[in-house]
């Protein structure tokens, strides 16, 4: 009898452990059709890094890790160096590059144009003496002292003879006669001297002094045209080009200037800020880094075949570990139109799921308790 029921209990359990199988595994069917969809993501912040593109030394450091800033807040101020220096060269360079366009645009004053005219003038009035030659009366003059001189020399001849006939019979002393013949040259070139003078001025005015005062005649007038007509254009225009670039410079070593303070552009969190007064702060390099915590998002990888269970604009709810009591509002803003991590050949459905594509979800409320970095779970109920 023990043995016959033993089997009769077993053939009894066999069936009831099968049905209770085969509902389990219903059961477990049935759940995984009705589960939602679990994508599981990171909660991410938009940071901005914040350098110098002038660099320097660190003067003042006026916030901290942490704190909230607004856009605009000084965050730190480097030490000016020689940048004002090199302002104050490139204004006085400005200035005077301005002064010399701004000279060039007045043209030459007044008193400048009449120096320029009277100098034309002269000159003129040279070239017109030096052509016209003498005059009769200088002529006449000339002519005059000749033949004065040549009553000189014939006086003094005179003297000579008498001198010397008065020496031949011992009445005359030698000296006397030496210096009467001495004055017999003397008189002679004068007259000679007087003669060539004369021939000058009945031959006229050489060729090259006259060719040498239309010279400078013509100089004197293209002078004066220069100085009335003012700048040429191409002058002009190069001294603006100097005076811009002169501008630009110093535009430059005033956003140089600007640099020096390191401000924040927008709300938001100091992150990183790991500097003291005396650090070097390389050029173009992060210094402080912020975080916009009021822009944070959850980041998920939704796989292809779950793709068309979330859309752009459809709000979804997100729990956090952090705070696994407590739902958070979210919104999808965007889903990449590119999958990723995808194999070349797409062929079976396991293979398609292996396909993902990143969406961003952006967070409506708990802004204040999240942050960034923290393991974010979205769950979508199934349609």
């Amino acid at each position: 009898m023990t043995a016959v029921a033993t089997r009769s209990r077993t053939r009894l359990i066999l069936p009831v452990l099968v049905l209770a199988a085969l509902a389990w595994y219903g059961w477990y069917r049935w759940r995984l059709a009705h589960a939602p969809y679990e994508w599981s993501g990171t909660v991410e912040a938009h940071t901005v890094a914040l350098g110098s593109r002038a660099g320097g030394r660190v003067q003042k450091v006026l916030v901290k890790e942490g704190d909230r800033v607004k856009p605009g807040d000084v965050l730190v101020t480097l030490e000016p160096g020689d940048w004002p220096a090199q302002l104050q060269q490139a204004q006085a360079q400005l200035a005077m590059m301005q002064a010399t366009l701004d000279k060039l645009k007045a043209g030459a004053r007044p008193e400048e144009i009449a120096a320029a005219k009277a100098r034309a003038q002269t000159a003129q009035a040279a070239l017109q003496e030096t052509t016209a030659g003498a005059r009769p009366e200088e002529i006449a003059a000339a002519a005059d002292r000749l033949a004065a001189q040549e009553v000189a020399v014939a006086r003094a001849q005179k003297d000579a003879e008498r001198l010397h006939k008065l020496a031949a019979s011992g009445a005359a002393v030698p000296a006397d006669v030496d210096n009467a013949d001495l004055a017999v040259r003397a008189a002679i070139a004068q007259r000679d001297g007087l003669a060539h003078q004369l021939d000058e001025l009945k031959n006229g005015t050489r060729r090259e002094q006259v060719a040498q005062a239309a010279a400078r005649a013509a100089e004197q007038r293209a002078s004066e045209r220069l100085v009335v007509s003012g700048s040429r254009v191409e002058d002009i225009r190069a001294a603006e080009a100097q005076v811009q670039g002169a501008q630009g410079k110093v535009d430059q070593i005033r956003t140089m200037i600007d640099e020096l303070a390191i401000k924040a552009p927008v709300a938001a969190r100091v992150e990183a800020l790991d500097l003291r007064p005396g650090d070097i702060v390389a050029p173009n390099l992060a210094a402080v880094t912020l975080v916009e915590d009021d822009q944070l998002y959850v980041r998920i990888y939704v796989p292809e075949t779950q793709l068309g269970h979330i859309a752009v604009g459809r709000e979804v709810p997100i729990q956090v570990d952090s705070f696994p009591d407590q739902t958070f509002r979210g919104v999808v803003q965007h889903i990449n139109s590119v999958g990723e991590y995808s194999p070349r050949n797409l062929q079976t459905a396991d293979e398609r799921a292996d396909q993902v594509f990143a969406a961003r979800v952006g967070i409506l409320s708990g802004g204040d308790r999240l942050r960034a970095g923290m393991a974010a779970t979205i769950t979508v109920p199934r349609d």
